[in-house]
């Protein structure tokens, strides 16, 4: 089989890469095999008019070259999908790197307000000039509405606050 993907009487015309459908004309390909004695039985890409007319420049191509054409493509398609997909994966966890290490900020910053909250309540709890903070068993048992009002205050402003930070 020759090399070339095109007879020397098409030389001038473009190539075709992979598998064609079409002849350069618009017209549609048909496959026979070659009698020369050099390629005997070959398969080869031509429109019909060519193969009767051959001087007239229509498409000719050796189907074994258009299989590697296909093979060439196919293998850079799959070159170019494996770096994306590594792209991809390195963009994530880099991105998941980050929201991680957001989060485990957020979280400290939660315990701290959580930890300076309950400081607070107890203080309000021991303070002598709220009513009933003297009997510590009524408190215990039904705290007082004022410390259960100041209780809410604080856990509607912290979760406020929460809100605001983590929506910005």
């Amino acid at each position: 089989m020759s090399s070339s993907s095109s007879s020397p009487r098409s030389h001038t015309h473009r190539t075709t890469v992979g598998i064609p459908s079409r002849c350069w004309c618009g017209s549609k390909l048909t496959t026979f095999g070659a009698q020369t004695k050099e390629n005997l039985y070959c398969r080869f890409y031509r429109y019909e008019v060519g193969v009767k007319r051959q001087s007239e420049h229509h498409l000719f191509k050796w189907i074994d070259e258009t299989i590697i054409d296909e093979i060439r493509v196919v293998d850079s398609k799959h070159c170019q999908l494996q770096e994306d997909v590594q792209s991809f994966k390195s963009t994530t966890k880099q991105c998941l790197q980050e929201h991680g290490k957001y989060i485990d900020e957020s979280l400290l910053e939660l315990k701290r307000i959580i930890h300076d909250q309950k400081m607070l309540l107890f203080e309000l709890r021991r303070d002598p000039t709220l009513p009933d903070a003297s009997l510590e068993s009524s408190v215990t048992k039904s705290p007082s509405p004022l410390i259960n009002i100041s209780a809410s205050d604080i856990a509607l402003g912290t979760m406020a606050w929460l809100y605001a930070k983590l929506s910005t």
